[in-house]
């Protein structure tokens, strides 16, 4: 499984971001996943045209994983549609969630990007 550096956030992430260069910050910064409540529409759709995947998780698990402690370890398994949160410490808490993702976003993902995916398809 490939390490990746993930960010949690709320609802309508990408609000006002309507050109790829907000994704691109995410890109150079290693950000490979976003998990939120929302997105917004061109802004969910520039992070799958960079390969940065976009999972919406519902208002309360997303509550839930702001309420873990410390730097958590997030697992990410695409294939099968689930997320993974661990919290280090004393109280070491593991957290499950599933999430969809449309197969056209998910081979865009895979591939690295539209341009990869373009150039290995077309």
């Amino acid at each position: 499984m490939k390490k990746a550096k993930v960010l949690i956030t709320r609802s309508n992430f990408g609000c006002g971001s309507s050109r790829e260069h907000a994704v691109w910050a995410l890109e150079v910064n290693d950000i490979n996943v976003v998990i939120g409540e929302s997105f917004a529409r061109i802004f969910r759709q520039n992070m799958f045209n960079c390969g940065i995947l976009a999972v919406e998780l519902p208002h309360a698990d997303l509550e839930e994983l702001f309420q873990l402690e410390g730097s958590i370890e997030v697992g990410v398994d695409m294939k099968n549609g689930k997320i993974t949160a661990t919290s280090p410490g004393d109280k070491t808490e593991t957290l499950q969630y599933d999430f969809s993702l449309n197969p056209f976003d998910q081979k865009l993902v895979q591939a690295g990007g539209w341009l990869a995916y373009a150039d290995a398809n077309y």
